[in-house]
């Protein structure tokens, strides 16, 4: 009899929850569509008739398009699968509006999945609803690659946090596929995956002389054949997780080859791009516009004097110390100031941010000694923000917009919610008219409390007043 009512309790609460999930991807896709509708009626904005061009050429070339190396072949691809030639660029228009509405409505399930397989089912909630109200609702109903990139490069992100605290062969292979169908989506992990390899390295050269130090200090007390037999582990050890990293990059290199290889045939650079190849040294779009794409940037390398072809050796000639400085000083206020005027996201980033710091002072003692167990994945998620942060400052100038620093909110909202979750075990409950109360979940009840209120103002207010495709 107690079994059965357990049986039948956890079957309710599974219909419950299904229930709520649907009722809020219903939510998600009504929002979504009257966004669409209202606010996302111009082709020419926010480049996606560039995309439902490359869509078209694709599917009328038999997919032999070479394509001009700005925007990546995944997303068009995707949206030639549901062109017709009987359509006209609006009717084009209206259905790839639906059909990335619709992706970003399957790519949800998966995305709470992520979060649950790391963190509490509450703080899983939280961060799914977050996500989906605050940042997916918004970007939507735009013809775009960014909610499909903002996805694939968080999984890229989980699978490198996931090598730096334990390396395997499978998440090696697994690392370096995704990470090759995020850059083939959008070209924005570069950085990325050279920071990963960066502290990767470190930590096992690390962890190479620590253990050797210890051996060192201990041999006078080691038989010799005990001795050996942990030099032979460590060595195993060690090879093990470098092949790891080496699979990152063979399987990242064999799924992007056939790219960077007519990369190299039509434009003479295997990582060819026009925006980390020319626009990010210019000083706005408009130099942009007169210069290599004005010269054919995306037919191949541009037509024009070399002096005159932007790169960082000849922005640093050109501009003053200060100048450099100033650049991504201004474009940091400006990322900022875009994200305060923007859905609703920042407030809850916030929200997690202090209360992640209040509980990293409160558990000081215990926060070192994760300092001190993790220090390079620690160091690799801070280098990651700070980085991507630097480089979408300094491409402010050129273009800015939510489009871009979007792709680190999901990797930060993450760690942030680790940093909560584990310092969170520490904090004794307190105690409200006599009921105890943790403070994880009145911190995480709170927030859900905030997110539910104003609900209701983003789906008859916000989601139909705000531009949200730049």
């Amino acid at each position: 009899m107690e079994n059965f009512q357990l049986k039948d309790i956890r079957n309710i609460k599974a219909f419950c929850f299904i229930g709520c999930a649907a009722l809020f991807i219903f939510l998600y896709v009504y929002g979504a569509l009257e966004h669409s509708k209202i606010i996302n009626l111009d082709v020419d904005a926010s480049d996606q008739a560039a995309y439902l061009s490359y869509a078209k050429n694709l599917y009328e070339t038999d997919y032999n398009i070479v394509g001009g190396r700005n925007r990546m072949p995944v997303y068009p691809m995707l949206l030639s699968l549901i062109y017709s030639p009987d359509l006209t660029e609006n009717q084009f228009f209206i259905r790839s509006k639906a059909f990335n509405i619709a992706l970003s409505a399957a790519l949800l399930p998966g995305l709470f999945w992520l979060f649950r397989k790391r963190l509490p089912f509450i703080l899983s909630v939280n961060l799914w609803l977050i996500t989906a109200f605050t940042v997916f609702i918004f970007k939507a109903g735009y013809v775009q690659t960014e909610l499909l990139f903002y996805f694939l490069n968080f999984c890229a992100f989980l699978l490198m946090y996931q090598m730096l605290k334990k390396p395997e062969l499978q998440f090696g292979i697994l690392t370096g596929i995704i990470l090759g169908i995020a850059h083939l989506t959008k070209a924005s992990v570069m950085p990325g995956l050279f920071i990963f390899a960066a502290f990767f390295i470190a930590k096992e050269i690390y962890s190479l002389y620590f253990n050797f130090s210890r051996i060192d200090e201990d041999k006078t007390q080691t038989l010799s054949k005990n001795l050996f037999h942990l030099f032979w582990q460590i060595k195993q050890e060690t090879a093990l997780h470098l092949l790891s990293l080496a699979l990152v990059f063979l399987a990242f290199l064999s799924v992007i080859y056939p790219y960077i290889s007519t990369s190299q045939r039509f434009f003479g650079q295997p990582f060819y791009n026009v925006n980390s190849n020319f626009y990010i040294w210019y000083d706005s779009w408009e130099e942009a516009e007169a210069g290599t794409r004005l010269h054919g940037d995306n037919k191949g390398w541009p037509e024009m004097p070399a002096q005159q072809i932007p790169s960082a050796k000849k922005y640093l000639q050109e501009h003053t110390a200060q100048q450099i400085l100033d650049r991504p000083i201004r474009g940091i206020k400006k990322v900022l100031l875009v994200a305060y005027k923007s859905y609703g996201y920042l407030k809850y980033v916030l929200i997690y941010a202090v209360f992640a710091l209040v509980l990293s002072l409160l558990n000081f003692q215990q926060s070192l000694a994760i300092v001190k167990r993790y220090p390079f994945l620690i160091l690799f998620c801070l280098s990651y923000f700070f980085v991507y942060l630097l480089i979408y400052a300094w491409y402010v100038p050129v273009a800015s917009g939510n489009r871009f620093t979007l792709a680190l909110f999901m990797p930060l909202m993450f760690f942030l919610a680790t940093i909560i979750h584990t310092q969170s075990r520490c904090n004794p409950p307190i105690s409200i008219y006599h009921v105890q109360i943790k403070c994880f979940e009145l911190f995480n009840f709170a927030t859900l409390g905030i997110l539910l209120f104003e609900l209701h103002s983003i789906l008859t207010d916000r989601i139909v007043t705000l531009f949200a495709g730049s």
